[in-house]
């Protein structure tokens, strides 16, 4: 291969990679609270007429209304927490117990991941579908469902404005 256009070092933290997988996790669990949500809302609806007709106590029904709200409010913050703290240990378990780094190669047509404790992976920029942007991070998201976490921090050669317009540049192709 020739010299990369851009170059980067990425040593992937608990944090970067909270910031890089938070888009991805808020959408997912967002589409399941708003399911959840609304089977609650039908059971408590199912509830409240029951009460009606048996003439029940409706603090009953404010009670469930509570744990309701606590059910919502575990799938919307404690779920992905989790799951991105497990994601996160999976990954430092494959690299060796270290924190996990990678060298990112940008070429003309395509970009090679090379983790340290595992064999290089080459992405052509046609295959990304997704590009996300946070404070400190770029995510790639891929064909293969997979995704590539880039610290915006670790640009040894090049920058995201040149990244952006590789992937531009593949798109207009």
């Amino acid at each position: 291969m020739t010299e990369p256009l851009v170059r980067n070092h990425t040593e992937i933290t608990l944090r970067l990679f909270r910031e890089g997988a938070r888009p991805q996790l808020r959408q997912k669990y967002n589409r399941m609270t708003v399911t959840v949500a609304l089977a609650l809302l039908a059971a408590l609806a199912v509830l409240a007429v029951l009460m009606w007709f048996l003439s029940g106590s409706f603090s009953a029904l404010g009670m469930e209304a509570v744990l309701y709200v606590l059910i919502l409010g575990w799938i919307r913050i404690a779920l992905p927490r989790t799951e991105c703290r497990r994601a996160y240990q999976a990954m430092v378990n494959r690299c060796g117990g270290g924190t996990p780094c990678r060298e990112l190669l940008f070429y003309e047509d395509c970009l090679l991941v090379q983790p340290e404790m595992e064999e290089a992976i080459s992405i052509p920029y046609e295959a990304v579908t997704a590009v996300r942007e946070t404070k400190h991070a770029l995510t790639l998201s891929y064909t293969e469902g997979a995704t590539v976490l880039i610290d915006k921090a670790g640009f040894l050669q090049g920058g995201v404005e040149d990244v952006r317009a590789l992937l531009a540049g593949a798109k207009n192709a």
